[in-house]
């Protein structure tokens, strides 16, 4: 069994865990898990045996530490968990495979990244070149714009959705809208920042105004569409049906082929081919108010939802430490456990006495 040393960033993510798990089940190769992250965590501690800090992704001095590291612990390959990293490894690709690193990069062209990671520019991409259903949209960056930019999307009779062109995950997202009851959120729901006003997005962002999108807000179903691919090639796409969701977080799911799985399908095969991705992305759909889905996102990587698809039968993790290797099989056909359902829970690290343990054991 061929030995590997895996460097999977985000040490404190949610899923890190099972992450990990997926690569130590591998049947293929006996794969050494090194970690890393910006922040400490008990988590890292419990699932790694080597965890390292390094610089927050948006540090100029990241990429040279993340490589400094690979070269140090004789790195095989890196996984990035995290949407930040991919761009600073990208523009560093040739010294990462000088040092005989192989990171699992979504795309080698950082133009192209670029555009995926920017949501103004991808929206722009998908509809205009690989021709797909976007929600209506529109941008601003200045408070004014912003106001003309919600009214002409018919704010404040109907809800819109604002957020930062450049943000990862739901990270800034706000709902605008003026007819929900204020008074029955506050005495019956936990708090929660996503339904907001337009005049407290703007008294909260200020004077330094980053460019924000203003989106349709789409009311149907959700689905994060777990893919595997390569050059451009789809070989799985796994759809979820998010059931529950928690500051950005999938809570709840189910992996589904409803009424809409063959168009999900050719959406994701189009993203996929489009912008000639490889190895794991996400594409985040949800349906608009005639119930036809549009893409609201592509998140590289490993991601949240990646745990349900390992549950449903599908190893992405280790799926894509084999086409790092070049030993993928092209000709691989998922079995997917269509219908299985995932509800996220809390599992507890504990430190004490020099040990650490979870509450699940």
């Amino acid at each position: 069994m061929r030995r590997l040393i895996v460097l999977v960033t985000g040490s404190s993510g949610t899923s890190y865990g099972d992450i990990v798990r997926a690569l130590k089940s591998s049947k293929r190769y006996r794969i050494d898990v090194v970690g890393s992250d910006c922040r400490e965590s008990l988590s890292s501690k419990h699932y790694v045996k080597r965890n390292y800090l390094l610089p927050d992704n948006r540090n100029p001095e990241f990429a040279n530490a993340l490589l400094d590291l690979c070269v140090r612990q004789k790195i095989d390959i890196v996984l990035p968990t995290q949407t930040g990293d991919q761009l600073p490894i990208c523009e560093r690709l040739g010294d990462f495979r000088d040092a005989n690193v192989e990171p699992a990069l979504i795309v080698t062209d950082p133009f192209l990244l670029d555009v995926i990671l920017n949501k103004r520019k991808m929206l722009e991409y998908c509809k205009e070149i690989i021709r797909i259903e976007t929600p209506s949209y529109s941008y601003a960056d200045t408070s004014e714009g912003l106001r003309r930019a919600v009214q002409r999307l018919g704010h404040p009779e109907i809800p819109v959705v604002v957020k930062p062109s450049f943000a990862d995950g739901g990270r800034g997202t706000r709902i605008l809208n003026e007819r929900v009851d204020a008074r029955r959120r506050f005495l019956s729901e936990k708090p929660d920042s996503t339904f907001s006003s337009l005049n407290r997005v703007l008294n909260t962002i200020g004077d330094s105004f980053p460019e924000m999108l203003v989106m349709e807000y789409l009311p149907g179903k959700e689905y994060m569409l777990d893919t595997l691919c390569r050059k451009g090639k789809t070989f799985a796409v796994i759809p979820e049906i998010v059931t529950r969701n928690a500051e950005g977080v999938t809570t709840g799911g189910v992996v589904s082929k409803d009424d809409n799985f063959d168009s999900l399908v050719r959406v994701a095969e189009s993203v996929i081919e489009g912008f000639g991705l490889s190895y794991s992305v996400i594409v985040h759909l949800k349906e608009n108010a005639s119930g036809k889905p549009s893409v609201l996102g592509i998140h590289p990587g490993l991601q949240d939802t990646t745990v349900i698809s390992i549950a449903a039968g599908v190893n992405i993790p280790e799926l894509m430490v084999m086409m790092a290797c070049r030993e993928f099989d092209y000709a691989y056909s998922p079995r997917i456990a269509w219908g299985l359902k995932m509800q996220r829970v809390w599992r507890e690290v504990f430190e004490y006495g020099g040990k650490i343990w979870t509450s699940d054991k």
